[in-house]
């Protein structure tokens, strides 16, 4: 590629981990796609080709897979020879609907569409240096009354309909596809993106919902595909809107066989003593300063402001730690944590790279520990065990990591 400076690239089939689609409004218009090949062993797409027909990028992504996983010639030539797979027919696909997403967009955090317009806000008049039209704080009498109420009102429902409005662009037309070897996924107004996710390519499988997602009947699926980040955000494909069976469908293709949860690990008291210790520093500051400042500031007021705060961050601390749970099988490892945002995160015991125990200082006269499990997909941190408790399960991770000889990747 390249004019006057032209660059030449070479990626071994082997080396090639994934082939997506994508698209703009513009390549929608004219009816071309781009193709994005992908490798595991760099953090920018290695290739990318900005606009082929539908069949022709179809069969580009055929054929490159198909020379990635073709063991002996005559698999290639057959491939070669049969151009209908281009066009194969799905064993089932499911579809989101707009409405579901705009439920989706209600029952989400709408509190970040608030954030942005606040955002938005102090950015446009310090760049346009607009101090007299839009001025740091409102008038006082915003303040006052049920003008405040309606200002807070309209507030958080600007900031719905802007997370609703993100959800679907972000998500519009979401369908997926199940093939005999792949699950494709389809996605996105703005930039359409087109993903064959392989089984071995998938590292990490998480499930997130919330109570009232929940009570819809409405998952979201996080894949965490292999990569050279570290963090599991940056190479994640997101998949909201999904009812149980589908979640079921999907995972029972992707793990083969029954996630059994037997062995559970839970976390010693002690980090739910250091989450309400760390709550208790804001406390102590904001007294102080109520305390030097007593003369402008209430202490009563900013003391029982306080209380309540601490009250409200102890009870929330308190159920977080309820909800962690780690659970080992014979091939898999299950974490469970979150209140509002609950997720499960579940990792085929192969797929593991190495698994760390970390240990501070404070930590070593109660004998307790922090375990960190690596995968190519990023990394999962479980807190506080007692080191006697999580060395056999450590110990028995690290024999199903060497004595294994399926491919993790």
């Amino acid at each position: 590629k390249g004019v006057f400076s032209s660059d030449v690239i070479n990626v071994p089939f082997s080396k090639i981990q994934q082939v997506n689609f994508k698209r703009n409004l513009l390549q929608r218009l004219i009816g071309v796609y781009s193709i994005v090949i992908e490798t595991a062993g760099s953090q920018q797409k290695e290739v990318e080709i900005k606009a082929l027909y539908q069949d022709k990028a179809n069969e580009l992504s055929e054929q490159l897979m198909s020379l990635k996983q073709a063991e002996h010639a005559e698999e290639m030539v057959e491939e070669e020879e049969t151009p209908a797979s281009y066009t194969r027919t799905p064993e089932w696909q499911f579809k989101v609907e707009i409405s579901t997403l705009i439920k989706l967009g209600l029952t989400s955090n709408y509190l970040r569409g608030v954030a942005l317009i606040i955002t938005f806000y102090f950015t446009l008049r310090e760049q346009f240096m607009l101090e007299d039209t839009l001025p740091v704080e409102l008038p006082d009498q915003s303040f006052i009354g049920t003008g405040s109420l309606v200002f807070i009102m309209l507030l958080l429902v600007i900031g719905m309909f802007i997370t609703v409005a993100e959800t679907v662009i972000k998500y519009y037309d979401l369908n997926l596809k199940k093939f005999k070897d792949a699950l494709q996924v389809e996605m996105g107004l703005r930039t359409n993106t087109k993903v064959s996710l392989k089984e071995n390519r998938v590292q990490l499988f998480q499930v997130v919902t919330n109570p009232i997602q929940r009570w819809l009947g409405l998952y979201q699926l996080k894949l965490s595909l292999a990569s050279s980040e570290n963090a599991l955000e940056k190479s994640q494909i997101k998949i909201p809107g999904l009812p149980s069976e589908i979640i079921k469908e999907i995972k029972d293709f992707f793990f083969k066989t029954e996630v059994a949860e037997k062995h559970v690990l839970l976390p010693h008291k002690v980090y739910l003593l250091r989450k309400i210790s760390r709550g208790m520093i804001p406390v102590i500051l904001g007294l102080g300063l109520a305390y030097l400042y007593r003369e402008m500031v209430s202490f009563a007021f900013m003391g029982g402001m306080l209380s309540i705060y601490f009250l409200g961050i102890s009870v929330y601390n308190y159920f977080y730690y309820k909800s962690l749970k780690l659970s080992v099988s014979d091939e898999f490892l299950v974490k469970h944590s979150g209140i509002w945002n609950q997720k499960q995160q579940y990792i085929e015991m192969y797929r593991l790279q190495s698994v760390s125990i970390k240990q501070p200082i404070w930590y070593k006269r109660r004998g307790l520990v922090n375990l960190v499990f690596h995968s190519a997909g990023g990394d999962i941190k479980f807190p506080v065990l007692q080191k006697a408790e999580a060395k056999p399960i450590v110990d028995y991770l690290l024999f199903k990591i060497e004595s294994t000889s399926k491919e993790w990747m």
